[in-house]
């Protein structure tokens, strides 16, 4: 018996249609052998490992009846919450040890992107049976072979897609397969439940697959024929997506298709909401009145199942509902992409590598992935983020894409890490921001803060005025700590956490300047908003416990908002403070945010252009402020990079 190859499924977008037409055709096959009891022994010798971190019937139950019916054996772990994951261990040792054990894994799991750092772990083939909110490829090959069974082709259908169109992976991976086949969606969500961004640019991008959107009453009122409607559990989605040529830009709302080859129902996916988003109250419920209208009079109804409320028991016994011949359709499917594996094997086929490489970014700070429910978020101790350049409409927008859930990260601040020189993106800097990811020396930056945090100077400033002295700043930091002396009842319970680097040293100045009034010594911490897991240090102890007591928060200036409530956020993930109160010594005025300062040094109105810098030295005496370092300077930011202008 040959041994599988490393090929992984992890996205429907890893199967050319060539493929996909393969894979069908040995479906075809199988499902005859299956009726008549033909044997097989295509598996025979092969171990089947499914590894299930979230709750599945017909996923994990079809992929082991294929394999047994292929004549291999299965090895399960259906709770993983009763394996060794429930004590801590990661998804990439999980997967490295089960690869001993099994020829094949397939792995289900609640984080997007797990599926590719399972295949990346593990040393035989991974099979993707859903990996949170992103894809779920196998689930896509059984609706297109029943859509394709029922109505003789794929291309030039149209679907109309129904629910939750955000969270559900079955409908991202059908999304990329019916764009690829040529088909035609209509997408229509329940309130909300759009389409994510991330899905509709890359298919817009990529297959020049544009879209509009309507909504479901908009869908009922149109006149003519409905041939499918793919129906997502628990909510109707407002996108209609077709194939032409029309900039994405330019696409207005059009009226859809006057025939729809089938539904696609989806439910609502309460698994991925928050407790308060759950009920399923007012979701679009889809029954046999849809079908009554010659607009729908050929449509098929699908639904990868399973169903809550949205699909009514009452269509079962019509003959244009195929949701339960999709769930039979899983094993010979699952059966056929098994064997087509094997056929890879004879073939001395393996899966070709990337064309290109991810984007080695130099030195810190390397970007993170934005999406809370990504892989890298959650499993942070041994993967690093990966990125690379994603394909867009828009030339004047620089996006990355995760390499793991797939997510865009829209980049507006780059920096050039020979010259040390930071700009704010556009269009004249992407030829040479692909020179620099090619030398290896591009940075990127969410901040201009962030920038010069990491020592970088704008491309290029006009010209700067000092707007506070040491004597100036040494009044504020004063009376800003004689503020928090008279608000704060008990100093014993007070705290200060500085926003690295300048706002940790002004930290540091309050903290000393209350213990001289008061004598008491406050605890005090440095915050790192872009660090993950370890983003608040102790300055001057073991331990900083933010419990109970009132945190004075410290930065050197407010701008849009958006540092000051990320490490707002992270106080309230490490620990649950009596009080948090916000102190800078300057504030711009143009917060993006609405975030009011507790307590002010100086406010200083500027310009969108403008920057302020605060400089700040060793903690000066009273009587050496004139030979003090520090001062704060505000200088305007030249944007834009001539086309013929060369970096540094």
């Amino acid at each position: 018996m040959a041994r599988l190859p490393k090929y992984d499924i992890v996205s429907i977008e890893d199967l050319e249609i060539d493929e996909i037409e393969r894979i069908f055709k040995i479906a075809d096959s199988f499902l005859d052998g299956i009726a008549t009891g033909t044997p097989c022994t295509t598996a025979a010798g092969l171990i089947m490992a499914t590894l299930f971190y979230e709750p599945s019937t017909r996923t994990r139950l079809s992929f082991e009846s294929a394999m047994h019916r292929l004549g291999g054996a299965v090895i399960s772990s259906a709770d993983m919450q009763a394996s060794s994951a429930a004590k801590g261990e990661s998804l990439a040792d999980t997967v490295r040890v089960v690869s001993a054990y099994a020829d094949l894994i397939v792995v289900r799991h609640p984080y997007d992107g797990a599926a590719r750092v399972a295949a990346e772990y593990a040393t035989v083939p991974v099979i993707n049976a859903g990996d949170g909110s992103r894809e779920h490829p196998t689930q896509t090959l059984c609706d297109l072979y029943i859509l394709r069974r029922k109505k003789g082709r794929l291309k030039g259908l149209t679907v109309a897609l129904c629910g939750d169109l955000k969270f559900g992976r079955t409908v991202h991976s059908l999304i990329y397969a019916l764009a690829r086949f040529g088909a035609n969606i209509v997408a229509v969500p329940y309130g909300g439940m759009d389409v994510p961004d991330y899905v509709l640019e890359r298919v817009a991008a990529e297959r020049n697959y544009n879209f509009s959107t309507i909504s479901l009453n908009e869908l009922k009122s149109q006149q003519g024929g409905l041939d499918a409607l793919y129906l997502t559990p628990n909510a109707p989605h407002q996108m209609a997506l077709f194939t032409g040529e029309m900039p994405l830009e330019a696409v207005p709302n059009v009226r859809p298709p006057t025939a729809l080859d089938a539904f696609y129902v989806t439910r609502l996916q309460r698994e991925r909401l928050a407790e308060k988003d759950r009920s399923d109250a007012g979701y679009a419920h889809f029954d046999a009145r849809a079908l009554r209208s010659s607009r729908a009079h050929d449509a098929v109804v699908m639904h990868p199942l399973p169903r809550t409320d949205e699909l009514a028991y009452e269509l079962d016994s019509d003959p244009r509902a195929v949701y339960f011949e999709q769930a039979a359709a899983g094993v010979p499917v699952r059966m056929a992409l098994i064997a087509w594996l094997l056929e890879r094997a004879h073939g001395g086929v393996s899966r070709p590598a990337p064309s290109e490489p991810p984007i080695q970014f130099k030195g810190a700070p390397t970007p993170r992935c934005l999406n809370p429910t990504c892989i890298t978020r959650n499993e942070s101790a041994y993967l690093q983020p990966r990125f690379r350049l994603a394909h867009t409409t828009s030339r004047s927008m620089l996006v990355l894409r995760c390499d793991f859930c797939e997510r865009d990260l829209r980049v507006e601040f780059v920096g050039h890490a020979s010259s040390h020189r930071y700009y704010r993106f556009d269009e004249n800097l992407r030829g040479y921001v692909r020179q620099w990811i090619e030398e290896g020396s591009l940075a990127i930056f969410e901040t201009v803060k962030q920038a010069e945090e990491g020592g970088y100077e704008p491309y290029r400033r006009g010209p700067q005025r000092e707007i506070m002295n040491a004597a100036e700043i040494s009044a504020a930091c004063a009376a800003i700590a004689t503020q928090i002396v008279a608000d704060v009842s008990d100093p014993a319970r007070l705290a200060f956490v500085g926003v690295i680097s300048r706002g940790a040293m002004l930290a540091m100045r309050l903290r000393n300047l209350i213990e001289g009034q008061t004598g008491v010594r406050a605890p005090c911490a440095a915050l790192d908003v872009y660090a993950g897991g370890a983003a608040i240090q102790a300055i001057d102890g073991p331990e900083f416990d933010v419990d109970g007591r009132t945190i004075v928060l410290v930065d050197d200036v407010i701008n849009s908002g958006w540092t000051v409530q990320r490490a707002m956020t992270t106080l309230w993930q490490r620990g649950r403070p009596a009080a948090v109160k916000l102190a800078v010594l300057i504030d711009r005025g143009h917060r993006a945010l609405p975030i009011r300062p507790n307590y002010v040094g100086k406010s200083i109105p500027t310009a969108r252009a403008d920057r302020v810098q605060v400089r700040l030295g060793p903690i000066p005496s009273e009587t050496d402020l004139r030979k003090s370092a520090d001062r704060v300077v505000l200088y305007a930011m030249v944007e834009s990079i001539k086309e013929q202008e060369r970096p540094e």
